[in-house]
């Protein structure tokens, strides 16, 4: 049952860790009518009648941004390597287990990915928002939700492994 949970959460994580870097890389965040055309922006460029331009201009959100959703994919790659780790059941730390470092890792990473979307949205809804008076958040946007969801499960299924893992050591072999 433990090896299920954890199964569980490595698919959670690796498929979080995917949407985590297409969400970060790809250029529709928000979509919006400019001039009569359709435009649409990502974290690194924003893309006008065809043609993508650099997001040249260092405003603080979107560095922010940028930082947290980096920092949550690494976190989430770190956790993924740990959750392979648990596997194995040589440790040369008795102390520490990778199944709860897995865990605290996908949470770690859920709260980066969190503070990621509460920051562009925040802005997005009360400043952008208000200047492109036609806008929506567009599929990128929603990918970096949906790893935020993925990243949680994760955590939840590696410490519902730790647990059962610390119970069973705890009644001894039967």
């Amino acid at each position: 049952m433990m090896y299920s949970f954890m199964g569980g959460g490595l698919f959670c994580a690796i498929v979080g860790n995917i949407l985590l870097v297409v969400s970060t890389a790809t250029d529709y965040w928000m979509q919006y009518r400019l001039s009569g055309s359709f435009a649409h922006q990502g974290l690194w460029r924003y893309c006008m009648s065809g043609k993508c331009y650099m997001q040249t201009d260092s405003i603080a959100y979107w560095n922010a941004t940028r930082a947290f959703m980096i920092l949550s994919a690494m976190s989430c790659f770190a956790g993924i390597i740990a959750g392979i780790l648990s596997f194995a059941h040589f440790s040369a730390f008795e102390r520490f287990n990778r199944s709860f470092a897995a865990g605290i890792m996908f949470f770690v990473s859920t709260l980066f990915v969190l503070l990621a979307m509460a920051i562009y949205t925040g802005v997005t809804v009360n400043f952008l928002g208000k200047r492109f008076g036609d806008w929506r958040f567009s599929w990128s946007y929603i990918l970096g939700w949906v790893a935020l969801l993925m990243t949680f499960f994760a955590g939840i299924f590696y410490m519902c492994a730790y647990r059962m893992h610390k119970c069973r050591r705890v009644a001894g072999p039967h």
